[in-house]
């Protein structure tokens, strides 16, 4: 696989292995003790991670652990601070590191002349991008035989049942452009950005899913991630993520370090360094997110009803395909 199709979506052996050394089992600045000294003294080094919005909660709760343990860099206590910014609004600016929902929009922000944003970054959680309904209308498909597939999103009805089909613009979110990708790989006839071509991020999605009229029979790309914190905060669980049979791509929210300051970068990657210890998996599991190997733990996979193991994985896309799903959304 060329250096280029590594830069957008990343490989999970490479982000196992990253894990793995800012962890302290393989060495580096955190193992070394670079951050570790007798006792704070001064101010405490500050720092601003941004964040996708959906990881962003999960993240802060890293953020007041790592903050209460006191982690040191150059003997100065490490703040840590996560705010939620959607990737289209990023702006480096005084953030110290920025964890978008894929590794593609550090290659669209470098192209728009922000060169402090790195080509490749470590992946601390992943998430599958899906389809998703109500329960009534997964029923429904069930009782028709329906296969799921990404060729759903072309169609206007499956088995006889009408489909009100739904996915983010590509501009605001990479679900709409996954999409895309997914169903021009599985059908190469498909022109399928006229169908999709609908407004919508995944949480408003979710909730334009149970609001909808009784005859509608919505399908929405949404991630698994999003499925299960809507179903959280919302009992009796009214959403269910439905897997294509194809396979799919993940969202695997990269950890990139943005800051020239050297003391402040050191606080970043220390910052980073804690984020691959098992604590701070267990916060992101337990917000639906699945570990960087796509992996999920037995007791969150038992009780959010998902598979343990990665989803099957769609052929990774090209720049070109990656470009032309954009362009044809565009047009």
């Amino acid at each position: 696989m060329d250096k280029e199709r590594r830069a957008w979506w990343g490989r999970p052996a490479v982000w196992a292995a990253g894990a793995l050394l800012l962890s302290g089992a393989g060495g580096g600045a955190w193992a070394s003790g670079l951050f570790s000294a007798p006792a704070c003294s001064g101010a405490p080094v500050r720092i601003t991670v941004t964040a996708q919005p959906e990881i962003a909660p999960a993240l802060s709760d890293v953020a007041s652990r790592f903050n209460v343990e006191k982690h040191r860099v150059g003997g100065r206590c490490v703040h840590a601070r996560v705010r939620p910014v959607a990737p289209a609004a990023f702006e480096s600016g005084d953030v110290d590191a920025w964890v978008p929902e894929s590794s593609l929009w550090l290659s669209i922000v470098r192209e728009r002349g922000d060169t402090s944003v790195p080509q490749f970054a470590q992946s601390v959680a992943s998430t599958p991008v899906v389809l998703a309904t109500t329960r009534p209308v997964k029923d429904e498909l069930t009782d028709a035989d329906v296969d799921i597939s990404w060729k759903l999103l072309r169609k206007a009805e499956a088995g006889g049942i009408p489909l009100d089909r739904i996915a983010a613009d590509p501009s605001t979110g990479m679900t709409g452009t996954i999409a895309m990708l997914a169903v021009e790989q599985v059908d190469k006839d498909a022109g399928v950005a006229e169908a999709l071509r609908k407004d919508g991020g995944s949480t408003a999605t979710l909730a334009g899913l149970v609001g909808a009229e009784r005859f509608n029979r919505p399908l929405a790309v949404t991630t698994e991630q999003a499925v299960v914190a809507y179903n959280e905060t919302h009992r009796p669980n009214p959403v269910v993520s439905l897997m294509p049979d194809e396979g799919t791509l993940m969202l695997d929210h990269p950890y990139a370090v943005t800051t020239r300051d050297t003391r402040r970068r050191d606080a970043a990657e220390a910052f980073q360094a804690a984020l691959g210890t098992r604590s701070a998996r267990d916060i992101l599991q337990r917000a639906g997110f699945r570990t960087p190997r796509g992996t999920l733990a037995a007791a969150y996979a038992r009780e959010y009803g998902l598979p343990e193991k990665a989803p099957k994985s769609l052929r990774l896309p090209t720049r070109k395909e990656i470009d032309e799903a954009l362009s044809s959304w565009k047009t």
